[in-house]
């Protein structure tokens, strides 16, 4: 009985919980890894005491209500510098406790392991790599993803209703910078720490004025940099270089002038004065779009077309909802990259579109009726959310072209559609309108576009004549070892005849894995969008602000090696 009680009081570690603070990546990531002198978190089971202790003063210590954790690389052990112990939470895998610590900045680097111990109980080791730098953005959804942590010199912090401007100094907030040369368990010293870092603003690198340790915290650091001119946007991507290890990515908010951002992709200024802080906004997000796709299998090619409907009804909580999100597709400019667990090895299977973000789904009845040149269509209300958080998505596979849609023949042609429901117990009835052009895949150097290494610049070569709709980039790419997708988004300027996605930004894509169903090709896309940056705005009843989009994105399976 005494071992039976004793085993089940052994602290037991999650497996890929062990992360930068900051950016939350997974181990097997390229970008992901602890640097010296930064701050880590983990969860697991039996890790500490109920209820919640965090350091509150200097110097720093190594254990913290009965736990500690110990780092061990090439023989050497290092004790963690403990920041905080919280018992008692829960989620969807369940009940776990979270610790928080410092890795101390004379840890050796290399690949090691992490045990952590709690009332003289060990647990079972788990690896860890410590790198010399892996710096990491704080996020304000606490994730790693969607607007950043970022204040200005007054330590207010941006959002979609408080956005930076040109010429402006701001501080990006994030942790593993790199080793320092004094303790970390004392209070940190302020001073540029000798990293060769760089920072891009909407693909523009923007001057650093500070790198080093806050003065407040052990194990944060801040850079100082100055907004670029010519960037503005509400969803502008900021990732920063570090030694050459890329951060995660994250969004900030510039306007040309006044506190509100505003762009085409995103909400107006009128819209976010309805997001303040402590005030819900609901979000309605309808949509039709095509696929049109250009496979090459061990098999053969497969080409085919497949045509969708979609709509979300949202609601997002003031600051800490969609001023936190990130709910459009494409950023302001340029690129960004973010990641999900994958669904397997099956290649179309791990084909998503959409980023993350924080809200709950509202309910806009049944179904909602699609009706276009092709006829009528329903779209089909689901609840893909859990206990609590419900995600209300209505969707129709409307159509295509065999072998990517076996429903019927290609339902998206030229011409007027509208999307239309009686309401539920969120929304109220509503009938949108949106017109579809006639348009023709705009990507002219698709066929060259094969094996691509991630440590080079890809240039797309376009012909957008005939058209002035915007156009986009999107693709992902699949690391079956690791069960992580990471997503790639970029905004093409208008009339753009070539793009340019930078290195910094491809290196951030996990290596492509080999997908099972279509003879072992790699599993990863990518793709040029027509019409996605172009949203009909529309008004909807319970809808703060409400947008109609259509897209054809033409794409094809590539190898990011």
């Amino acid at each position: 009985m005494c071992l039976a009680v004793s085993a089940a009081a052994q602290p037991v570690i999650r497996g890929s919980s062990v992360v930068n603070a900051a950016n939350n990546l997974p181990a097997g990531l390229p970008n992901a890894g602890l640097a010296q002198g930064s701050t880590f978190v983990l969860k697991g089971r039996n890790l500490g005491a109920k209820g919640t202790v965090v350091a509150s003063s200097f110097p720093l210590g190594a254990t913290m209500g009965g736990t500690s954790m110990k780092i061990t690389v090439g023989g050497t052990t290092v004790n963690v510098l403990m920041v905080y112990v919280v018992g008692g939470l829960s989620d969807d895998q369940g009940p776990f406790d979270q610790l928080a610590g410092i890795v101390p900045s004379n840890t050796p680097t290399g690949s090691g392991t992490l045990t952590v111990t709690y009332n003289n109980q060990t647990s079972a080791s788990v690896p860890v790599t410590i790198l010399a730098n892996a710096f990491g953005i704080f996020t304000i959804n606490q994730q790693g993803s969607g607007p950043g942590v970022f204040t200005d010199p007054n330590y207010k912090v941006n959002t979609l209703i408080n956005s930076a401007h040109s010429g402006e100094q701001w501080f990006i907030w994030g942790s593993g910078l790199g080793a320092i040369s004094s303790s970390d368990a004392n209070t940190p010293p302020v001073g540029n720490l000798n990293v060769a870092a760089q920072v891009y603003v909407g693909g523009v690198q923007a001057k650093i004025g500070y790198q080093g340790r806050s003065g407040c915290c052990s194990g944060i650091d801040q850079i100082l940099i100055t907004i670029p001119a010519g960037v503005t946007g509400c969803y502008v991507p900021v990732v920063v270089t570090a030694a050459g290890v890329v951060s995660n990515f994250a969004t900030i908010s510039i306007a040309q002038s006044g506190s509100i951002c505003s762009d085409p992709t995103g909400y107006s200024v009128a819209d976010l004065q309805k997001a303040q802080s402590n005030t819900a906004m609901t979000v309605a997000d309808l949509g039709v779009f095509r696929i049109s796709a250009d496979l090459s299998t061990a098999g053969g090619v497969l080409q085919g077309v497949s045509d969708q409907g979609s709509a979300y009804f949202r609601k997002y909580n003031g600051a800490s909802g969609v001023l936190a999100s990130l709910p459009v597709l494409l950023p302001s400019t340029g690129c960004i990259v973010y990641y999900r667990p994958s669904a397997g090895t099956a290649l179309l299977d791990n084909f998503t579109l959409s980023p993350q973000h924080d809200y709950i789904g509202l309910d806009g009845g049944a179904s909602l009726n699609l009706s276009g040149p092709q006829g009528a269509q329903i779209l089909s209300r689901k609840d893909t959310g859990g206990p609590g958080a419900p995600d209300f998505r209505y969707k129709a596979d409307l159509g295509g072209d065999p072998p990517l849609d076996t429903a019927g023949p290609a339902y998206l042609l030229p011409g007027s559609y509208t999307l239309s429901g009686s309401g539920g117990a969120d929304v109220g009835g509503f009938s949108a309108k949106l017109s579809v052009p006639s348009v023709s895949n705009p990507w002219t150097n698709e066929d060259a576009v094969v094996n691509l290494p991630r440590n080079q610049d890809l240039t797309i070569t376009l012909n957008p004549s005939g058209t002035d709709i915007a156009l986009g980039i999107l693709g992902n790419s699949v690391n079956t070892s690791i069960g992580q997708i990471g997503i790639i988004n970029c905004a093409i300027p208008p009339g753009a005849t070539s793009f340019t996605i930078p290195s910094y930004v491809l290196s951030a894509l996990p290596a492509s894995g080999l997908s099972s169903d279509l003879g072992g090709v790699p599993i990863a896309f990518l793709g040029v969008a027509v019409g996605l940056a172009n949203p009909t705005k529309v008004q909807v009843p319970g809808a703060d602000a409400g947008a109609f989009t259509w897209f054809d994105l033409f794409i094809k399976n590539v190898n990011f090696q």
